[in-house]
């Protein structure tokens, strides 16, 4: 099981290939928007469950079909095909998405988690206590996961020595299960989905410990609404509408967490109260309202930052570093004010 990592771009490519030669036409404004999360269910959809169901959408004069994700290389494939119109996906992914297919540009014209949820996540019995103790652990990872590839980022800004690391490949799957079983003593991942797996197999929260790439010298943000660029062109007013609608939601979701969740519920039936409130508070806390978002409202990106981390993401893909303009835009956003979400 226990493997040396082989952080290639072969395995980073693995991850958001989907090369398209044919740019496709934008769909006009009249039509229903089709709108993908990023994964399964959880907490944080609640944002587009109640712009749905409380009317959101339709008061904006807008149609929208909600549906779930697969990742986002998957929604990034499908809008560039052209099945899908605005799909979440991880903004860091861009540059590299962008200069392999010319043809099917993508922008993302909302942020919605400040920071990303990527960190090293342990168990307290493992004796990790500060990130260098992580030499000598084993360590779960999947080689194409950008928790991974951006590790060495992390290692040489606190001082980690990767040759001391016994990384052990594996699905992501596997991941936590073998933190829970002991043969892992750490893994790399993201905290919103690896620590409420662990406190639901019976760890206790204060026995479970985590360091965000966020406050080890990778500011990261993270998911984001994108579409194509030809589309945000023929579709301004839309993609406007949109946004209200959006920071409605998520002003209700974390207003009436009980709500949201009920919500969700609506298309999963199996959804766990408990473990979802207890998801969307640590969603909140880490990614979502930052102190950046409290002070300054949804979706307030400093260039500067956004520029720096991503292009050590592009560094870590093999492509070149981009400005900001060209996969992010506040065109169609409303005014700080107006974006405030607490």
């Amino acid at each position: 099981m226990t493997t040396k990592i082989r952080l290639t771009r072969r395995t980073a490519v693995a991850a958001i290939a989907g090369a398209f030669a044919a740019p496709m036409v934008a769909r006009a404004q009249a039509g229903t928007i089709r709108f993908a999360t990023q994964w399964v269910w959880q907490c944080d959809h609640a944002i587009w469950t109640l712009a749905e169901q409380r009317g959101y959408f339709t008061q904006e004069n807008l149609k929208v079909s909600v549906d779930r994700g697969f990742g986002s290389a998957d929604n990034m494939t499908k809008i560039a095909a052209g099945s899908l119109d605005i799909g979440i996906v991880d903004v860091n992914l861009l540059p590299k998405f962008n200069q392999d297919n010319p043809g099917n540009q993508m922008v993302c014209f909302t942020l919605l988690f400040d920071a990303a949820p990527s960190a090293l996540m342990f168990l307290k019995s493992s004796g990790i206590k500060v990130p260098k103790d992580v030499e000598g652990k084993r360590v779960a990872v999947t080689d194409a996961d950008a928790t991974t590839i951006l590790f060495p980022i992390i290692a040489q800004r606190n001082n980690i020595d990767r040759s001391k690391i016994k990384f052990q490949s594996v699905t992501s799957q596997l991941r936590d299960t073998m933190v829970l079983q002991g043969t892992a003593d750490a893994s790399l991942g993201y905290i919103n989905t690896a620590v409420i797996n662990w406190q639901t197999s019976g760890i206790p929260k204060d026995q479970i410990g985590y360091f965000q790439y966020n406050k080890l010298g990778l500011d990261l943000y993270s998911l984001g609404l994108v579409c194509r660029k030809d589309y945000a062109v023929a579709n301004k007013d839309a993609l406007k509408a949109f946004v209200r609608a959006a920071i409605k939601g998520t002003r209700d979701m974390f207003a009436e967490p009980k709500a949201a969740i009920e919500s969700l519920k609506k298309r999963d039936a199996l959804i766990k109260d408990a473990v979802e409130l207890e998801r969307l508070d640590l969603v909140r806390d880490i990614a979502m309202i930052t102190p950046n978002v409290r002070q300054n409202g949804f979706s307030s990106v400093n260039q500067v930052r956004f520029e720096d981390t991503t292009a050590e993401v592009a560094k870590a893909l093999g492509v070149k570093p981009v400005k900001m303009e060209t996969i992010y835009t506040e065109e169609f956003l409303p005014p700080a004010a107006a974006r405030k979400v607490v």
